[in-house]
């Protein structure tokens, strides 16, 4: 009763039960206050990717071009980095085999020898440990995988003596030096020719048993079972054991041998590692006096890439392992590394300034085709922000547009990028191929964070657009398209103009540098500390196309102007599209004019290059052939002085396949001014003989070559010199300087000559030394004999200069030291460097074309939906369709013809202005002579023709097929645009 008052007490604070909520009931709220926002967050997205999918299968058309604009960006971008690893491959693969053929060592393997010392004293358990030590060492640095250790334990010198009592040798003197070695593994690299055979791991001998090589058992006679003995060098230790067999090895050539064993192992007697343990080291101290360790690391699994990290692993190897082994010494594969890593920084800078062109293009490609998607999309972006959707909304929506494409296209690029790759392996020269061993291209080449930083462009590029877009209301847009009062953003901003200033001085540091491998001095990253040297020819392209942009509006409005004379309804209606609409047709026309010019400068640069490889060859060899007469006969006999046993130049003129041949001789030479004297080379010419069989281009002098050989006449001491030469002398024409030429062993002659002319460039002059060019009779004449000289020939159009060769037998004398320009241009151009060059070239500038018609057809793709209305007025008013597609057609052939002529002309600028300091090669310095610029004159206009005339047909086929199935529909839902 108490308890029940209580509880109905007013203003008692006990709760009602009911009011309570249970436990479940509170954990159910919490868990929906923690995963609402999560379930909202998802509702979202999942509602922005069924649009993203909607719209994606709407705009089919259109997304399937966006996505192969993915596609081929990617494939363009990895393509040179999965041809670059192949071709490294390619390199590093030869450059090791070379190495092994060498040194008869696998090509990462590292050898290690170290004597017993003081401070390290040797083992057979220690020499173990230290053998695990080094090969940690070497497989930590250079970051490869261990493949075998090799372990070489010498007791040091020992001495052979025979058995007591054995009549076969007489005294008791030693029969030979002998060492007792235990070799790992060598059990398999063996044939024992008698007695019993060698296992690794026997299990300890009763008495120490020994294998001799069979040319010490041959030597001294042994037979199987016999017992000799080995001292120390002082005779305070004997050893006695019994002869268990002849060995010799399978394969001295194998890689297992430290040294041919045939030379350095016939004094080593072998035996197991346990009857080392039991009966050698408890005599000998220390028990190992010389340990040497071969460690073979994987090549399997060395990637090109990371060579420069192997050389200096081996190289940090090399001043690790000496800490623990003093008196160690390492021998490395570094210096065949080096010599990779340098073909290596060559082809690096190679590709990359050949390919630098085609990646701006590429870049500004997907900017300005998501420009082109978005500017067409911006009506429906519009009114999604009117219906409430915000602009972070619209970001995310197209965010999972891109990573749809993305998911696709991405995987396809990798793909093209192989495909890419694996054609560019076949090109000899530009747009040609060749049947070749395929290039062992892998996904080992993929570059990572360029394909990222490719589609990271993708992206920003419509995120950028999009949210441009999103900033417009449908009232700003009608009003925008009714009357453009804006032009795009670089226009209104004067980029064009901004970026003449960094052109010009990326030009000017060029002419400062001289070419493009300058920039490289080590390493591939050179390149990179002047990033804009690299990126001028592309700057160039762009900044040129944005300036003749810039002009076009203005030739549009003077087109709209002329509208009005013209009679011709659609060239009526043609002019006053151009004219109002000229802003709209800005980004696919600088598709054009760049991907135009980018294809003649790229033609020019192919036929700039194929002409620079001959002309190099050419400058090196100096005539179609060359080559030193050689008389057995003489060289047998006593030297004498000259060389009257050549026959006569007649001879060699008669041979078939011979159109003309010459003397020219080298001699050493030294040069005595009245400040200075130095080394040079006298080049001694037959000056009648010499312009007929030489090869001489018109920029090595200011005058013919048949004018400096004129010069020469009139002088029989004239010489001719670089105007190099005589600029940093001093020196004028007709100046006499003196001069020290030894013509031959043993004669010289001392005499002023006159400088009678200058040249620029020589054939097989090269920088250093001086050459100086004189008269080879003059130099006879001071001895009355012949003096020794090469034969230059040039031979008749398709003559084989192995026939002439052979030929030159029946003038009774040999030929050495040949040189023939065929067969080193054919070497040249099978050279993987020149494949990757032309390469390059071919696939940037199909993928350019590609590109740009891509561009295009996306645009006409695009604008299609906003002028179908327009087009079904124009036709319910009574236009016929011919007379719609007619004015169509002359809106691009005007733009076409536009785009055409800018382009061809900035191309062939370009390629006057850039060509010449593509002056690359592998070896050092660039190369003589200079790169002359050639303009593809023959290509270009059929090039451009036929570009534009694609281009016209396409677009008229796109808006030919809408009027078969879309006009009425457009006329019916209304205006859209």
């Amino acid at each position: 009763m108490a308890s029940s008052l209580q509880s109905s007490t007013p203003g008692s604070t006990q709760p009602d039960p009911k009011s309570v909520p249970p436990a479940s009931s509170r954990a159910s709220r919490k868990d929906r206050f923690l995963f609402e926002p999560l379930q909202r967050t998802l509702s979202t997205l999942s509602g922005l990717a069924r649009m993203a999918l909607w719209r994606i299968r709407y705009y089919s058309g259109l997304s399937l071009l966006a996505l192969l604009g993915v596609i081929i960006a990617v494939g363009l971008v990895t393509s040179a980095a999965f041809f670059a690893q192949a071709v490294d491959q390619v390199m590093l693969d030869r450059e090791l085999a070379e190495y092994s053929r060498i040194t008869q060592r696998p090509p990462f393997s590292a050898r290690v020898f170290a004597p017993s010392s003081p401070a390290v004293p040797f083992d057979l358990a220690r020499v173990e440990a230290l053998g695990e030590n080094v090969a940690d060492t070497l497989a930590s640095e250079v970051g490869l995988p261990i493949r075998t250790v090799i372990l070489l334990a010498d007791s040091g010198n020992l001495r052979l003596l025979p058995p007591a009592n054995d009549t076969r040798y007489a005294g008791s003197r030693p029969l030979s030096d002998a060492a007792i070695i235990y070799m790992s593994g060598i059990a398999e690299q063996i044939t024992v020719a008698e007695g019993a055979p060698f296992v690794d791991d026997a299990p300890p001998s009763a008495e120490l048993s020994v294998w001799l090589h069979q040319a010490l058992g041959d030597k001294l006679g042994v037979q199987i079972g016999d017992r000799y003995e080995l001292a120390t060098p002082n005779g305070d230790q004997r050893l006695t054991f019994v002869v268990a067999g002849l060995w010799t090895p399978t394969d001295p050539k194998s890689y297992f041998w430290f040294n041919d064993p045939n030379q350095t192992m016939t004094e080593k007697l072998l035996v197991t590692r346990s009857d080392y343990a039991t009966f050698i080291a408890p005599v000998l101290a220390p028990s190992v006096r010389t340990a040497t360790w071969q460690v073979i690391l994987d090549e399997t699994q060395a990637l090109p890439a990371r060579a420069h990290d192997y050389k200096t692993g081996f190289e940090r190897a090399s001043f690790i392992i000496p800490r623990y082994l003093p008196s160690g010494r390492v021998t490395t594969p570094t210096l065949t590394l080096e010599k990779f890593v340098g073909q290596q920084t060559a082809l690096t800078s190679l590709l990359l300034g050949f390919n630098v062109p085609g990646l701006a293009f590429l870049l500004y490609f997907l900017v300005l085709t998501s420009a082109v998607i978005a500017y067409w999309q911006r009506r429906e972006t519009s009114l999604l922000r009117s219906r409430g959707i915000s602009r972070a909304s619209i970001l995310h929506f197209t965010l999972i547009e891109a990573g749809l494409l993305f998911l696709v296209g991405a995987p396809a690029g990798l793909l093209l990028g192989l495909g890419l790759a694996r054609i560019m392996g076949y090109t000899e020269s530009f747009l040609e191929f060749v049947q070749r061993s395929p290039l062992p291209v892998s996904v080992y080449g993929i570059n990572l964070p360029l394909t990222l930083g490719t589609l990271g462009v993708v992206l920003v590029a419509k995120l950028w657009t999009t949210a441009s877009s999103a900033r417009e209301t449908i009232v700003t847009q009608t009003r925008e398209h009714a009357r453009p009062t804006r032009g795009p953003f670089w226009y209104r901003n004067y980029i064009d103009l901004l970026l003449i200033v960094p052109t010009l001085y990326a030009y000017q540091q060029f002419l400062r540098r001289g070419s493009l491998g300058a920039l490289v001095q080590n390493r591939p990253e050179d390149l990179y500390q002047d990033p804009l040297l690299i990126l001028v020819p592309g700057l160039f392209i762009i900044t040129f196309a944005l300036i003749a942009m810039r002009f076009f509006p203005l030739l549009m409005r003077l087109l709209d102007l002329t509208a009005r004379l013209v009679k011709w309804l659609p060239g009526y209606l043609a002019l006053r599209q151009l004219g109002r609409q000229s802003h709209a047709y800005i980004n696919p026309l600088l598709l054009v004019i760049v991907s135009l010019a980018l294809g003649v400068y790229t033609l020019s640069m192919a036929a700039s290059m194929d002409r620079w490889l001959a002309d190099r060859v050419f400058h090196q060899v100096g005539a179609d052939l060359t080559f030193t007469p050689y008389s057995e006969t003489e060289a047998m006999g006593e030297a004498e002085i000259g060389a009257d046993w050549v026959p006569p130049i007649d001879e060699f003129k008669a041979l078939p396949g011979v159109e003309h041949a010459a003397r020219v001789a080298s001699y050493q030479t030294e040069i005595f001014l009245p400040n200075a004297q130095f080394e040079a080379r006298f080049m001694a010419i037959d000056r009648l003989d010499f312009p007929l069989t030489a090869w001489f281009r018109n920029d090595y002098a200011r005058e013919s070559l048949g004018g400096l050989m004129n010069r020469l006449a009139q002088f029989p001491d004239g010489v001719l010199v670089s105007q190099e030469f005589l600029d940093q002398n001093a020196l004028n024409i007709g100046d006499r300087i003196s001069l020290l030429v030894i013509p031959d062993f043993g004669v010289r002659i001392r005499e002023p000559f006159t400088v009678v002319g200058v040249y620029t460039y020589f054939p097989t002059a090269e920088s250093e030394p001086v050459v100086l060019v004189g008269n080879l009779e003059y130099i006879i004449s001071f001895f009355g004999v012949t003096m020794p000289h090469r034969i230059w020939m040039r031979l008749t159009p398709g003559a084989d200069p192995t026939a002439v060769l052979s030929a030159v037998s029946t003038t009774g004398i040999g030929a050495i030291e040949v040189q023939t320009a065929t067969e080193i241009l054919n070497s040249e151009q099978a050279k993987m460097e020149r494949v990757g060059v032309f390469g390059t070239l071919t696939v940037s500038f199909l993928a350019a074309t590609l590109m740009a018609g891509l561009g295009l057809l996306t645009y006409s793709y695009a604008s299609l939906h906003e002028r179908l209305y327009q087009f079904s007025v124009l036709r319910a008013v009574g236009l016929r369709r011919r007379e719609i597609i007619g004015q169509v057609g002359l809106e691009y052939i005007v733009l076409t013809a536009y785009g055409a002529v800018a382009g061809v002309a900035c191309g062939i600028l370009a390629a006057w202005l850039f060509v010449p300091f593509f002056r690359i090669s592998v070896g050092q310095g660039a190369p003589l002579p200079p790169l002359i610029p050639i303009i593809a004159q023959n290509e270009i206009i059929p090039l451009a023709i036929v570009f534009s005339l694609v281009m016209i047909a396409l677009e008229l086929v796109i808006i030919s097929s809408a009027f078969f199935t879309r006009l009425f529909e457009a006329l019916r839902m209304g205006h859209q645009g």
